[in-house]
């Protein structure tokens, strides 16, 4: 009962912040345009004399013109070499407020890049993305059962591995940073406990998750970065769930699970045997998963977290079998390592809106045809896809994401947006510059009339044959008929045409091949996700591998096809 009562206290707190984040997010976007110029002038009045700031002169830039027309376009590399002083521990390079945490990623070749993350970025973390998601969820249910959201214990399936720089700088997830401010609550508010919330060694992630959330039937929601993770653990769930109802009636942690000593001897000193809870869920279990069985196990399940959107709306739908459709989804935001840039307002959002206190933003236009002529959010036209640039909190000047996203409305003054691709995730064998936008229309609608239910897919560009052509590589939720791949590649194809006009035209003059459909193994995505795992990867940024561009993938891949032999 003390605990219960814990929970409930921890629970309206987060509660009572995200409703502070909701309006605070409301606030603001009436007011959009006004913080956008205030924070480019307190950024640039802040750092005026840091190295970087004293190089383009920042104490003599009054107007967001002059800053346009004096400070360049900036990629990560033109700060690598700040950001390796800076984790000598030099300071006042690029920022005036040192870096409380680093983002460790991974470039497009490999390279890992260390982002520095201020103080003032990691609360905006903190207040949009843990805070705001609780305030969605209350006033989802408010509106429509005039009830605040159901409280119980979750299930977070984001990565918070984080390790220290030599300076004693956390680095790595920051999820990690966000969290251990909030260790000693974490008992109250998550079914798995610190060793496995925050992991200082390797373990099998997957079971302990699911065997902790499992034995308590009040979990309340889940949360993940990407809803791929989230399916990840029901696909494991589903596949091994005789063994974990048997380790939950005998209490105990399989044996033949990897989990270091110190953390099973501590994880067993808090589990006990319960033959009635394993009894509930082999009833449920061996009814199957024709029905969905996330209410059925967890009848308190209230929300899922989760982005959803974008390359990861395969996701979306085989989520959707294991939670049924009245459980609502929350995209929670549209962020990148260098910047929290913009949030789901509302539960099922599939486009964000932006955060003008986040950063100073500046978007391209992807037809205009001149790079350097850039647009304020209050220039943007509806439909119209941009380019996004970003001052960001934590020293970054203009700073190109490579990301596209269009504008589908606005919320009072600020943009709503929706992400569309990644600007080097464009294929061009010909000219015909296929985006992820085109390949997401053609493989939904390949899916819809094919009766071809596709967990993943990715597309590789052959060019060792003449003419060079496309081979798109499916993962199908069941194994397609042999004899049906030329039906299914005719149909894809014809898609494709509708999707990017100029493929079909290279197409019919003989510039591009007819493309070629391979169908991978079941959970081929699954396992590349658990490899690159252990190869070191965040998982909090395994994002869809839509175009394979590298040998590794490549083999990876091609060495998963269906065998039809």
């Amino acid at each position: 009962m003390k605990i219960d009562k814990k929970r409930e206290k921890y629970t309206k707190n987060l509660v009572l912040a995200g409703k502070k984040a909701v309006h605070e997010v409301d606030v603001n976007s009436r007011q959009a345009v006004i913080l956008q110029h205030r924070l480019l002038a307190e950024l640039l009045q802040e750092n005026k004399d840091t190295e970087y700031g004293k190089i383009y002169d920042f104490a003599d830039i009054h107007s967001v013109e002059e800053y346009k027309k004096r400070v360049p376009f900036s990629g990560y590399d033109d700060y690598s070499p700040y950001i390796q002083r800076m984790m000598e521990g030099e300071e006042n390079l690029l920022s005036k407020n040192a870096p409380v945490h680093y983002a460790l990623t991974t470039g497009s070749i490999g390279v890992p890049k260390y982002v520095p993350v201020s103080e003032k970025e990691l609360k905006k973390y903190v207040k949009y993305s843990l805070e705001m998601a609780f305030g969605v969820a209350d006033e989802y249910y408010r509106n429509t059962t005039g009830r605040g959201c159901p409280i119980g214990l979750g299930l977070n399936a984001i990565e918070m591995k984080v390790k220290e720089t030599k300076t004693g700088v956390d680095q790595g997830s920051i999820s990690g940073t966000l969290m251990k401010s909030a260790k000693s609550i974490v008992p109250f508010i998550l079914s798995s406990p610190w060793e496995v919330i925050c992991p200082d060694k390797k373990m099998d992630m997957k079971y302990l998750k699911i065997r902790l959330a499992l034995q308590n039937k009040d979990l309340a929601f889940m949360d993940c970065a990407f809803l791929s993770g989230l399916v990840d653990l029901m696909d494991y769930m589903r596949d091994n769930y005789e063994m974990l109802c048997d380790d939950i009636e005998k209490g105990t942690i399989n044996e033949d699970v990897d989990v270091p000593p110190e953390v099973r001897e501590s994880l067993m000193n808090t589990l006990k045997p319960d033959l009635a809870r394993a009894d509930e869920l082999r009833l449920e279990f061996s009814d199957g998963f024709d029905s969905p069985i996330v209410p059925r196990i967890w009848p308190r399940m209230s929300w899922i977290g989760g982005i959803g959107t974008g390359g990861f709306f395969p996701y979306v739908k085989r989520m959707r079998k294991y939670t049924g459709k009245s459980i609502p989804f929350n995209n929670l935001c549209y962020a990148a390592s260098e910047s929290f840039m913009a949030v789901a307002r509302h539960m099922s959002d599939t486009s964000y809106v932006l955060l003008p206190d986040g950063g100073f933003y500046e978007f391209i236009p992807v037809n205009d045809g001149d790079e350097n002529h850039t647009l304020n959010i209050d220039e943007l036209e509806i439909g119209e896809d941009y380019e996004i640039v970003i001052t960001n909190l934590s020293g970054f000047y203009r700073y190109r994401i490579n990301d596209v996203v269009r504008v589908t409305g606005y919320y009072n003054e600020t943009p709503i947006l929706k992400f569309i691709y990644r600007k080097n995730q464009l294929l061009s064998i010909a000219g015909e510059k296929t985006n992820e936008e085109y390949l997401r229309w053609a493989i939904e609608n390949f899916a819809r009339e094919s009766r071809v239910s596709v967990n993943d897919y990715s597309i590789f560009a052959d060019t060792t044959t003449n003419p060079g052509h496309y081979v798109f590589l499916l993962e199908p939720s069941e194994i397609v008929p042999k004899e049906r791949i030329p039906y299914c590649r005719d149909i894809l194809e014809k898609f494709m045409v509708h999707a990017n006009p100029t493929y079909g035209d290279l197409l019919r003059n003989g510039s591009l091949g007819p493309m070629e459909i391979v169908f991978l193994q079941q959970q081929t995505y699954q396992l590349y996700r658990d490899v690159m795992i252990m190869k070191g990867a965040s998982a909090n940024q395994l994002k869809p591998v839509r175009v394979i561009d590298s040998p590794f993938k490549e083999h990876f891949f091609f060495d998963l096809k269906e065998n039809y032999d």
